[in-house]
């Protein structure tokens, strides 16, 4: 197995026993399609089956889902829902933002933790507002601690001819839709890559403030 898909897991892993250990579900009475009754938590989720630990003897005992009342079934869709949000949230916590180069890696990162795409046209070699917005904007501790929580970043790069013409040829699922009409452009996006909205250029008197209220409003936060 891959190293980064081995990192992805144990990540995973550790996050889910985190979850148990500060979510846990109290004790409830759970019925079968029988009608018959027993006191129980929910331990997890796998495979089909849910895991109880009754409350006559705190063992923890597999259920088949399919054999629990609808009421049973759907209060574990809904727990399963809310764990998976609740994961998410954790793992937005502890992540660093990191500017990925391709819209697969920035489209996969922003699935998992169900956070929106700022893509960013730059070109910092030959453009002196790209320079401006990059120390304005991303070099700062403000910026970075915002997108830690609510955001995967994608950067393209054009300083260079060669650079911008392979970027557009690996990258056609979004280079196709969004085309910057100059430098800088940061477009905001879903990560099925729909349009949330633009900030285009520098404006000198926003304030590292203004950029992320502005930001804000873009991505609903």
């Amino acid at each position: 197995m891959a190293p980064v898909a081995e990192r992805h897991i144990l990540a995973a892993t550790l996050a889910f026993v985190f979850i148990y250990a500060v979510f846990p579900v109290q004790a409830r009475m759970w019925t079968n399609a029988e009608g018959k009754t027993l006191e129980a938590e929910l331990v997890r989720v796998k495979d089909g089956r849910v895991f109880l630990k009754l409350a006559k003897n705190r063992q923890i005992h597999p259920f088949e889902i399919t054999k629990l009342s609808e009421a049973d079934q759907a209060f574990i869709e809904e727990y399963k829902q809310g764990l998976a949000e609740k994961l998410k949230a954790e793992a937005r916590k502890e992540r660093k933002a990191k500017w990925h180069e391709d819209f697969e890696s920035a489209k996969a990162e922003a699935e998992e933790l169900d956070l929106p795409i700022l893509f960013l046209y730059t070109a910092p070699e030959w453009c002196g507002y790209c320079v401006k917005l990059e120390d304005r904007v991303f070099k700062s501790r403000d910026f970075k601690e915002f997108a830690n929580k609510n955001l995967v970043l994608l950067v393209a790069d054009f300083s260079q001819k060669n650079d911008k013409e392979e970027w557009l040829e690996e990258n056609t699922q979004i280079s196709s839709k969004y085309k910057a009409g100059g430098y800088p452009t940061m477009f905001f996006i879903t990560n099925d890559a729909g349009k949330l909205g633009v900030l285009g250029g520098f404006e000198s008197e926003w304030s590292i403030e203004i950029y992320i209220e502005k930001i804000k409003e873009i991505i609903g936060k």
